[in-house]
């Protein structure tokens, strides 16, 4: 698929996209259809979503599904689309920053030209990774994939940044990972429109916010100065919000509602090249 660009052009052309006059809308899949699917729609790139891949495989959030299991999926998509791929690698599967380097090499290994990299931990006690160790663990990333596309993410607005101001850390932190090497910032959690328009002027870079239920739609993100907007789980969570209604359906009444609206498998084929 990849014949015409190279991973070095394929990388180049993600990271343009972070400082174009439009704002950039990156959706997010969680298997080698829906990357087809959201390519084919006209994305010019394509992200994935640790969650939406977990519940493909049946793993929950968290760190819990194999790396080597979320490798093999990325040189899948890769294989298959044309477009670049960003990778949502969760805290990089590791706890210093020389375990984080090793897999943002595999990650670039697969093909993959964006890495997105949080610094929650998952732990209620210590909801988020210390500071320094955070930044080092960019650092390492920087260092260890030199063209990849760094979206580094801090979880302050989704767990709490232990008793801190949250405002006031965050952009702390955003700041210090620009520093560190990171191409993007992801502040996912807040939907208050007044909050992201000051992180957009206090944060020193490109910033990612998350799309979806109650947050403000894409017109009203560009006016605040978003450059970046995913939407992680949501289409994920919805397809498999019908998949449960459907079940419902078929299991009480019987009946067959859910397969008048369905693709054909010449659809469903062309969707896959075939």
């Amino acid at each position: 698929m990849h014949a015409t660009k190279t991973i070095e052009e394929r990388a180049a052309a993600f990271r343009a996209l972070h400082t174009g006059p439009e704002i950039f809308l990156l959706p997010n899949a969680w298997d080698v259809t829906s990357a087809l699917v959201l390519e084919q729609a006209g994305f010019d790139a394509i992200a994935t979503t640790s969650a939406g891949v977990g519940y493909s495989f049946g793993y929950p959030i968290g760190q819990e599904m194999p790396r080597s299991d979320m490798l093999a999926l990325l040189t899948r998509i890769t294989e298959r689309v044309s477009c670049p791929l960003s990778a949502d690698m969760e805290a990089g599967y590791g706890d210093t920053p020389e375990e984080v380097a090793e897999t943002v090499r595999r990650t670039w290994q697969t093909g993959t030209v964006g890495i997105n990299l949080e610094d929650r931990t998952y732990d209620r006690a210590t909801p988020l990774i210390e500071k320094q160790q955070a930044v080092e663990r960019i650092r390492a990333t920087r260092e260890a994939a030199p063209l990849m596309v760094i979206n580094a993410r801090t979880d302050g607005y989704f767990t709490g940044s232990s008793g801190e101001d949250v405002f006031a850390d965050t952009v702390e932190r955003a700041n210090l990972f620009m520093e560190a090497g990171a191409d993007c910032l992801f502040i996912p959690g807040t939907k208050d429109p007044e909050i992201i328009r000051r992180l957009v002027t206090e944060i020193d870079g490109p910033l990612n916010i998350m799309g979806g239920a109650g947050y403000p739609d894409v017109a009203t993100l560009a006016a605040l100065g978003v450059k970046r907007v995913t939407v992680g789980a949501s289409m994920a969570r919805a397809a498999y919000a019908q998949l449960v209604q459907f079940a419902a359906e078929f299991k009480s009444a019987g009946t067959y509602g859910f397969a008048d609206d369905g693709e054909s498998n010449a659809t469903m084929n062309a969707i896959l090249g075939g």
